[in-house]
């Protein structure tokens, strides 16, 4: 069994940390990964990746169109300046022709309806063309917005609302998509209960599912909440057995660290194929990632912003890995740090930043302490400073890239 932690029996050997890159990295050496299809109608494709290269069933325009609301003419009528129109009759000498409308062959050019003047008969009282009149104008071509077998869209394309348009004007019904990965979070710990009873004394709330499966959500895949499992080796390893049989992706949340408890990076280890307990990122050191049957198991730390720093780091690339996208990169903007910010080496961290932005003098970046309660901080930071390793301190008045935490992809 490949093993990157520490030995059996033995918990968090700092000599056996693993940096973020090394463990995922390992991570997707091992995931033995097999998404299979699913075929969907437009109406329920937006947001899915594609499973395959598609391409246009439709010729459009069939023929040729107008491309503005306009009155469609000879240009022949106009090559030698404005002609004799007193006499012209609809239809004959001329034929309305409405934005993707076709018209009459006998026509070859198309004029601004602003530009003609009519009686309350439909008589042409004036015409007056801001520009030179110009064969072919305001006429878009067969094919000049979609042509038979043109590639609409490439594997691994994400189906944004545009591309679902632009699928259903190339003629096609269904499409074939990357079935999402599903995911199975297993919350551990007997003092937990789930939300909606009152706690007692020695009982938390289990909150971390609804922010959990919300970002896997979010990501693309489907989330499954199991029951809460409380610290007992024989129902933790029931529990990790039944969701392995379902889910591509299992994560279970807390019993990683090193209390008395704390059952579940040794089962992991037990069960794993690789397993390494300690990543170099804080908060959440104590993560353990394992793969177990040929699926990533990782196991978060319990603190919710610890969790948090986990699934961002490690559980979104799992996603994207499994649609074989590369991970997205959030928007970063320049700020100016307002504390410094100080970390123990060799680590990164996460750091929750308050960033302002001023009309003046740009953005400003506040970072929050990791003391600050929960109730305080769960909605007031909007940015991350991942400081780096290789560097322990950021002083006050330096400028520093953060990521805007809303507009993840």
């Amino acid at each position: 069994m490949a093993r990157l932690s520490q030995k059996p029996g033995h918990y968090l050997q700092r000599d056996q940390y693993a940096t973020r890159a090394e463990t995922m990295n390992a991570l997707f050496e091992r995931w033995n990964l097999a998404p299979d299809t699913e075929l969907l109608p437009l109406n329920q494709a937006e947001g899915r990746v594609s499973a395959g290269d598609i391409y246009s069933r439709n010729t459009l325009p069939v023929c040729r169109a107008a491309a503005g609301d306009g009155v469609a003419v000879r240009f022949a009528d106009f090559e030698k300046g404005m002609p004799d129109f007193s006499n012209w009759k609809e239809n004959i000498d001329y034929a309305p022709a409405d934005m993707g409308d076709d018209f009459d062959d006998a026509f070859d050019t198309v004029l601004w309806i602003e530009e003609f003047t009519f009686d309350e008969n439909g008589k042409i009282l004036a015409i007056e063309p801001e520009e030179p009149v110009t064969k072919g104008q305001l006429v878009r071509q067969q094919g000049a917005t979609l042509k038979k077998e043109e590639q609409v869209l490439k594997k691994g394309d994400v189906i944004t609302p545009f591309r679902l348009g632009l699928l259903a004007a190339a003629g096609i019904e269904e499409v074939e998509v990357i079935r999402q990965p599903r995911i199975a979070y297993i919350p551990t710990g007997s003092e937990l209960i789930p939300p909606g009873q009152t706690p007692a004394r020695g009982q938390n709330m289990e909150s971390n599912s609804l922010m959990i499966s919300a970002f896997c959500r979010r990501w693309g895949s489907e989330a499954e909440c199991m029951p809460i499992v409380a610290d007992q080796k024989a129902w933790l390893e029931t529990a990790l057995n039944k969701a392995l049989e379902t889910a591509d992706i299992v994560l279970l949340n807390g019993g990683s660290s090193m209390g008395t408890e704390d059952y579940t990076s040794t089962l992991l280890e037990k069960r794993a194929g690789y397993f390494q307990h300690g990543v170099r990122c804080i908060p959440g050191i104590p993560v353990a990632v394992a793969v177990v049957d040929g699926k990533p198991v990782i196991n978060l730390p319990g603190p919710p912003y610890a969790a948090f720093c986990a699934l961002d780091w490690c559980v979104r690339a799992l996603v994207y890995h499994w649609y074989g996208l590369p991970l997205p990169k959030r928007r970063t903007v320049r700020a100016l740090l307002e504390q410094s910010i100080q970390k123990p080496e060799p680590h990164e961290m996460y750091v929750r930043m308050v960033l302002k932005e001023d009309g003046e003098k740009g953005f400003t970046a506040a970072p929050m302490p990791m003391e600050v309660r929960f109730a305080q901080a769960a909605d007031r930071w909007n940015g991350l400073f991942i400081a780096p390793i290789g560097r322990g301190k950021w002083e006050a008045g330096c400028e520093i890239d953060v990521e805007l935490l809303y507009t993840d992809c």
